[in-house]
């Protein structure tokens, strides 16, 4: 014991004397930091007593690697400016601090939760060297452990002549086989250490990140969330219906609900969270900042947090507040009692990029909604299927919340224990009186007629392409209408986007609104007449839910109005011409919810030689087969299908605004304006952007800021780029004069 303690007391002396932060804080000022936030972290994650004490010891160890004299110099300790740099990271140095003595209590700790001492012992190493990276890129270096065996030797040295203290660190591991051991997730061996690698190496990231961040791990919920939510209905002065009071019944389960737009779904999750961490996920980042107002008002701001590519800059706009950068770090660190997001920022995680514990620990205490699962591609769908069934089985809870469910995505979850089905639930409500027009919408003369015997009403026409909706809008604009002709899309620069958003949120008037799928699920509409080409079913039922959304329809001409598909690849071919013939049925019928749900369940049926299940399949077979990323970037490029990501300005944009966009740059890149200053006005130059996704074929034609003489640091780190051989209009938004660039465009 005297010589434990002896070890122990001399390398806190040497934790007191090293730097771990460029503001002088110490190692153990800062380990001690990690541990307290760890225990924090025990009141919400359920850790036996032995892995405490395995975390613990991590937490002790992980940093020992900085008292290199090389990192000392990089964090600007003034004692060490004189020294050589290393290449060699600190955490693949602090294992060697692990004494053999040490070594053999950890290994009797393993042994009395019935592991494997040994192969667990190494696993708690490769905790270590990977709590920062995961190592990818030091396994390619073939001579990575000779390096480390030398930076050890040298710090012996070091540490014998600075401080008389002889430690003999030893290089008793093998980076290069702990890596490429513990890395290989096609290697179904190493299943068996996935939830140990998961809670602890999870609590060490989450502990270490809220520790440097100086927030806490979790933030416990402000008030009593019950009565929070019982204030809400009562003022609502409603009356919870069936399913809401099961969700809350069954809060101790998993919950996979199927019920109509409209009949109070987001109440239900509510219910179910039941005061416990939730975690709120959605497709569209419109849809998701409507949710976490809605969120927001029931429970209190300092209750939910918000997760998305944009939150900083919503937050700054919406709330204006100066404490963002505390919210934000609380909100990435997953740290808030609810957290509201898209789905790429947690599922992500599937891809098992480095880091990815962090988010796979949160979730396994955690309650996970998902909403609307049809609204998303069918690969991102198998990715959010793996991901649940891996959540699940680490303890954590899911509760999927849908209108209409692919049958074969509610199989996946039958096969697992501790589900409750509830639904099918079907509005009474009868919205929806369709008419078929077996032609093309460009060439039929058949829609100025129903737009001219509609004009008293709100009108919204959904086309499959940008490019359609552009040309309709132009037709439109040419044809004598009582009420304005309006056109959003996904190609519109952010402030129009967003004006356009809120004005067509707030159309009470009679008008025509021209728009494509970025209406189906993240904007809040309710129009009296539908005019739309067929699409794929999960999409055509979402296009419905934007007519009629809770009225019940009465008269005898038709509400819904259904062209013939187009030829684009935007969806399945096979699933789009099925729907099509199996809507052909329902010609001059009022249809009702029921049946909605009954072609559904026809149309995907029997879809094993469409493309859509083909994609589903292949990317759940590889996730299952242990398929990961290098990194987060590649996860998120793999879960949203992108061949090529662009953020752009147009050209024309760009030049008529170029004194306005160089003042903000100049700005953004002024390292001694607070962050706070910069964040607003990144906010502001944000908003000239387009994101475009481009699939194949001719390259877009892009410059930098730097050819029109505006050097951009904060450009180039995010790629920004000027547009060219484009127009772009409020009107009509982005058009590019290439036709083969227009038609190779991800709409």
């Amino acid at each position: 014991m005297e010589t434990k303690n002896k070890m122990k007391e001399k390398l806190i002396e040497i934790m007191s004397n090293h730097w771990a932060k460029d503001k002088g804080e110490t190692i153990e000022e800062h380990t001690n930091k990690v541990l307290k936030s760890f225990e924090i972290l025990t009141r919400y994650a359920n850790f036996s007593k032995e892995e405490k004490e395995i975390i613990r010891e991590l937490i002790f160890f992980h940093d020992l690697g900085k008292v290199q004299p090389s990192f000392q110099k990089k964090v600007g300790n003034p004692l060490f400016k004189d020294f050589k740099d290393s290449d060699i990271p600190h955490e693949l140095i602090s294992p060697s601090f692990v004494w053999q003595d040490k070594r053999k209590e950890i290994k009797e700790n393993l042994s009395k939760m019935g592991l494997d001492k040994e192969e667990l012992f190494k696993l708690f190493v490769f905790l270590i060297i990977s709590h920062h990276r995961r190592g990818d890129d030091i396994y390619n270096d073939e001579k990575i452990d000779e390096k480390i065996k030398k930076a050890i030797d040298y710090l012996n040295n070091y540490l014998k002549e600075k401080f008389n203290i002889q430690l003999n660190l030893e290089h008793y591991y093998r980076v290069s086989k702990l890596v490429k051991l513990f890395n290989d997730f096609n290697n179904h061996q190493i299943e068996k250490f996935f939830p140990y690698r998961v809670r602890w190496l999870g609590a060490l990231i989450k502990s270490d990140y809220s520790a440097s961040a100086e927030i806490e791990p979790e933030t416990p919920f402000e008030g009593e969330y019950s009565k929070k939510f019982l204030n809400f209905v009562n003022e609502k002065k409603f009356k919870l219906n069936d399913f809401q009071i099961k969700a809350g019944e069954n809060s101790d389960k998993n919950i996979v609900l199927i019920a109509s737009t409209g009949m109070g779904k987001t109440e239900a999750s509510m219910n179910w969270i039941n005061g416990s961490k939730g975690i709120y996920l959605l497709g569209i980042r419109t849809a998701v900042n409507e949710v976490f107002k809605r969120y927001r008002n029931v429970f209190g701001e300092k209750n939910v947090g918000l997760l998305h590519g944009e939150s900083l800059y919503f937050l700054i706009r919406e709330d204006n507040d100066k404490d963002f950068e505390t919210k934000i770090e609380k909100v990435r660190k997953l740290s808030y009692p609810i957290t509201i997001a898209t789905g790429d920022q947690l599922v992500t995680s599937v891809f098992k990029y480095p880091g990815f514990e962090l988010n796979y620990l949160t979730c396994s205490y955690s309650k996970i909604v998902v909403d609307e699962i049809q609204s998303y591609e069918p690969s991102s769908i198998a990715s959010i299927v793996v991901f649940l069934k891996e959540i699940h089985k680490l303890g954590g809870k899911f509760m999927l919340m849908t209108a209409t469910m692919p049958p074969f995505v509610k199989k996946e979850f039958e096969e697992l224990d501790n589900v409750v089905f509830l639904g099918p639930y079907f509005t009474n409500l009868k919205r929806h009186k369709i008419k078929i027009i077996d032609e093309d919408i460009n060439n039929s003369n058949e829609l100025t007629k129903i737009i001219k015997n509609n004009q008293d009403k709100k009108i919204l026409i959904i086309l499959n392409t940008v490019k359609k909706a552009q040309e309709i809008y132009s037709k439109l604009r040419e044809t004598e209408l009582k009420t304005k002709v309006n056109l959003i899309h996904s190609r519109f620069i952010q402030k129009d986007r967003r004006e356009k958003e809120n004005t067509i949120t707030n159309t009470i008037y009679p008008s025509i609104w021209i728009t494509t799928q970025v209406v189906e699920a993240s904007i809040d509409i309710d129009f009296d007449i539908l005019i739309t080409e067929c699409s794929s079913v999960e999409s055509l039922l979402q296009r419905l839910g934007r007519c009629y959304r809770k009225r019940e329809y009465n008269l005898d001409t038709p509400n819904v109005y259904i062209f013939k598909p187009d030829k684009s690849n935007i969806y399945d071919r096979r699933i789009v011409q099925r729907t099509w013939e199996i809507l052909k049925n329902y010609d001059g019928k009022l249809i009702t919810e029921p049946e909605k749900y009954e072609i559904m369940e026809s149309i995907f049926s029997n879809i094993d030689d469409t493309e859509y299940y083909n994609d589903y399949q292949k990317k759940k077979g590889l996730l299952e087969l242990g398929y990961s990323t290098n990194s987060k970037q590649e996860a998120f490029q793999e879960f949203r299908g992108i061949v090529n990501n662009y953020s752009i300005i147009p050209e024309n944009v760009f030049i008529e605004n170029k004194d306005k966009i160089e003042e903000l740059l100049f700005f953004i890149d002024d390292k001694n304006k607070s962050r706070y200053e910069r964040f607003k006005k990144q906010a502001e130059f944000m908003d000239y952007i387009i994101p475009i996704q481009w699939f194949y074929g001719k390259k877009l034609t892009v410059v930098s800021p730097g050819y029109f003489g505006i050097d951009s640091d904060f450009c180039g780190r995010h790629g920004i780029q000027i547009l060219q051989n484009c127009e772009y209009t409020f009107e009509k938004g982005l058009v590019f004069k290439d036709e083969e660039i227009n038609n190779n465009i991800i709409d």
